[in-house]
């Protein structure tokens, strides 16, 4: 039975969501209303077939209704696929790179087990893309924290009203990306530390810090070795910053790898910069030092340290180059343009088999080296067609997959994908469907909302 759109849905929507239990699948029509059951199919057309117990029979939502389709959350299983596949159509997925012969790359995905995917239909395979993890985020309290002097805790913030500082020991072993906010009364007045070896403000120190006052913004390299002395990194008037409204984002990409610091304000990159020392900070704290006095206040909110790859960052929207050949980018920006010939799988030491064209032999290369890969494309008369199916089924983590119709088998759903064909997938792997109509969406953690 083919119902439209009407105030009697409408109710029904609310009245099943009072009813349904908690897992039920949601399906969000283009007026905003909601219908809650059990989607038990979806055409090629795009329509859906909804189980209710407010029926004797599914709803099926027409196409031209449809907006998107969330499904019932399953069981979370933690993403630990350190590949990233992006195919020729867009769709990416996160994978675990399992071989690579004259025809295909196998790849294992939580949401398909082993999917062997044609060399011409993918477009990269990104290596060493874990999900990012969040080592802190806060402060929900003081705990851990060392505060001397003007500082103290006061609702998920840090406050000063006189010198201090407050400090942080972290467990970052690499790169790490360190984002906070700050708001001021009167003018800013505020130095950040990162990557410490020491909290003393007064010795030598391996470290880099950043300086926020009404003058503007200036980032530092204190060096130890070098008789502790400052290396001034960069320096921005205060007519570049928005101070107007006593509130500034800052996020602070620290590249232990290559001395980088990539700096942004209010989710904007602002510049990177070098570091102008022989060796990089591998220090573990964090810091934030204010030195005010009279009627001035300094806060410091939503302090969230993560890892970060920048090698990932740097090759992401690294051009691909001649698309007749296959072209290898290494972890420290190395590039080759030639034949990747095969893949040997080891537990720790698996190896590329790569063959240049300035190489009379083939050479190894270590697969925990290498950033990403290209693989040729056919030429344009050899070229897949340009299918552009009506849906797209969002992952649960990361990922989506551009699909026609899906049969729903237990919890299993078929789906036909233009390029790698015929697919079972866990039904608890899926987070969403959308119609093409609609800009596709990744699915990804929510952040958690402010208070």
């Amino acid at each position: 039975m083919t119902i439209p759109l009407s105030p009697v849905i409408r109710s029904a929507s609310i009245f099943a969501f009072l009813i349904l239990p908690a897992v039920a699948d949601e399906v969000i029509l283009s007026d905003n209303s909601r219908l809650m059951g059990t989607v038990t199919a979806l055409a090629d057309s795009g329509q859906v077939l909804l189980q209710s117990d407010l029926a004797f029979e599914p709803f099926q939502v027409r196409a031209d209704h449809l907006q998107r389709v969330a499904f019932s959350a399953g069981s979370e299983k933690e993403d630990q696929h350190d590949c990233m596949v992006t195919l020729a159509n867009g769709d990416q997925f996160p994978a675990d790179l399992s071989g690579i012969d004259e025809t295909s790359v196998t790849v294992h995905t939580d949401f398909g087990g082993d999917v062997r995917i044609p060399r011409e239909s993918i477009g990269t395979v990104q290596l060493g893309v874990r999900p990012r993890k969040t080592i802190y985020r806060g402060p929900d309290n003081d705990t851990g924290w060392t505060i001397k002097n003007g500082w103290r805790y006061d609702s998920r913030r840090f406050s000063a009203d006189s010198n201090g500082t407050v400090a942080r020991e972290f467990d970052i072993p690499g790169s790490f990306a360190l984002k906070f906010r700050l708001t001021w009364r009167n003018s800013p007045n505020i130095q950040a530390y990162f990557a410490c070896d020491s909290f003393d403000t007064t010795t030598k120190s391996n470290r880099y810090f950043i300086q926020l006052t009404n003058a503007g913004f200036e980032l530092r390299r204190q060096d130890a070795s070098g008789n502790g002395t400052l290396y001034p990194m960069a320096s921005v008037t205060a007519d570049s910053l928005n101070f107007e409204k006593s509130a500034l984002e800052v996020e602070l990409l620290v590249d232990r790898h290559l001395g980088n610091v990539h700096v942004l304000f209010d989710g904007k990159e602002f510049g990177q910069y070098h570091d102008p020392a022989k060796s990089f900070p591998q220090g573990q704290g964090i810091m934030f030092r204010t030195t005010i006095a009279g009627d001035d206040m300094q806060t410091v909110s939503r302090i969230e340290v993560r890892e970060w790859d920048p090698s990932a960052a740097r090759h992401r929207n690294e051009e691909r180059g001649d698309a007749t050949r296959d072209v290898v980018i290494t972890r420290s920006s190395d590039r080759g343009t030639g034949k990747i010939l095969s893949m040997k799988p080891a537990a720790e030491d698996a190896t590329l088999l790569y063959k240049g064209p300035h190489h009379p032999e083939p050479v190894e290369l270590p697969l925990s080296e290498v950033s990403t890969m290209f693989f040729a494309r056919p030429g344009d008369d050899e070229a897949p067609a340009d299918e552009k199916p009506p849906l797209t089924l969002g992952l649960r983590g990361r990922g989506s997959l551009a699909v026609s119709g899906c049969a729903f088998n237990g919890e299993q759903i078929v789906a036909k994908h233009p390029l790698l064909g015929d697919l079972s997938i866990r039904r608890d792997a899926v987070a969403s469907l959308q119609r093409k109509s609609e800009q596709p969406q990744n699915e990804e953690p929510a952040e958690p909302e402010e208070e």
